[in-house]
């Protein structure tokens, strides 16, 4: 088949690691892989793999970026793909706008992809247009139903986004070198139990919750340390800032180190003995957790968080209910005192593009015509 993926920009976030995971597998499978975009930081990575960029300024959220249909419409007729793969507004108004000018018989196969939840209003339901409509979760395939379903062709497909198990490979060994490293830079970690909150640096994304778990639990065990990962971003240094105060009010000093952004996740999570997801609410489909349940690292989350439905099927006792102090340390010292086995399974990246390409086949396959009576 050939594939062609649009996004606004191949930035290393979530959906460009996604994309570029997915367009990897594509090629190892054997199949033509395209993206268009904006371009952005991966396009040398995905290039280098065996995937053709397009650039086209699809970030741009302006009604202006609509003109771009008709260089889109002459892109799809020359490239003849099998099927065209969208999950981004302004990129699917494009594209659609685009696929419905193209002659029927041109046209490739449309699947758009919704990954978080939308206000119900006539912009957001673009993402359920496509002819297949694919998302992350059954809370959004539910609320797709619940709030587009006039526009949906057929039920929502549920293909949860995967974790690179070559990236996250619990099985490879951490660096002895990595960790005499980090013990150097902070000799405070020796002995601790490490107890790792990775989250850009947000209100919205539970640090607060964090170091009020971290002060009660370190009434009861001398031995749990806080490792707060994550920028603070535009705007958010005044957030840091409170953090930091907040952590010498509850008496942390020694308990806590704000580690910034950081590019050793794979090593945080394999050391660390929970990792927490505390967010309200945010975009990242429960990937924080993927990650660090792949390598082997229990999780602790809310019960309607992003993760729920991932910590259901691998470590359901790390989900508590949202706003019981309680209830987060009573999990995390069961976990702290009596580890339990962690089944991760069909979530990783090889498993989204096995789903997504059965989707994609059930689409292309011949509509049958009725018996004759």
């Amino acid at each position: 088949m050939k594939i062609v993926q649009v996004l606004p920009v191949l930035e290393a976030d979530v959906t460009g690691k996604a994309a570029l995971d997915f367009a990897h597998e594509l090629v190892r499978l054997g199949h033509e892989s395209i993206v268009i975009s904006g371009g952005g930081e991966l396009v040398a990575r995905l290039t280098l793999r065996g995937s053709q960029h397009i650039e086209m300024p699809l970030h741009k959220n302006s009604l202006w970026s609509l003109r771009l249909a008709g260089r889109m419409r002459r892109l799809l007729q020359e490239l003849q793909a099998d099927v065209v793969h969208v999950g981004s507004y302004m990129p699917a108004w494009i594209t659609l706008r685009a696929w419905r000018g193209m002659p029927e018989e041109q046209r490739p196969r449309l699947v758009t992809a919704a990954h978080t939840f939308y206000r119900r209003n006539f912009y957001n339901g673009i993402l359920a247009s496509g002819e297949r409509v694919i998302a992350t979760s059954r809370r959004v395939a539910d609320q797709l139903q619940e709030r587009c379903g006039h526009k949906l062709r057929t039920p929502p497909h549920v293909v949860y986004r995967g974790v690179n198990t070559r990236e996250f490979d619990r099985g490879a060994p951490i660096s002895g070198h990595w960790q005499n490293r980090l013990l150097n830079d902070y000799p405070q970690l020796e002995g601790k139990n490490w107890l790792l909150m990775p989250a850009p640096l947000s209100p919205e994304n539970g640090q607060t919750i964090f170091l009020q778990l971290l002060a009660a639990l370190a009434r009861q065990r001398e031995d749990v340390f806080g490792l707060v990962v994550g920028a603070a971003g535009q705007g958010g240094e005044k957030f840091a800032r409170r953090l930091e105060q907040q952590a010498f009010d509850l008496g942390l000093s020694d308990k806590v180190l704000f580690l910034g952004e950081r590019r050793d996740m794979r090593e945080l999570y394999a050391s660390s003995q929970i990792t927490y997801q505390l967010a309200k609410s945010s975009d990242s489909c429960g990937m924080t957790a993927a990650e660090a349940l792949a390598m082997n690292c229990p999780v602790i989350s809310f019960v309607d968080g992003d993760a729920v439905e991932m910590l259901q099927q691998c470590f359901p006792q790390g989900l508590v209910e949202r706003g019981s102090l309680d209830a987060l340390v009573e999990a995390s010292l069961q976990v702290l005192e009596r580890p339990q086995k962690i089944s991760f399974s069909g979530f990783s990246h090889e498993d989204t593009a096995a789903k997504t390409l059965a989707v994609y086949r059930d689409l292309l396959q011949p509509v049958q015509a009725p018996a004759a009576g």
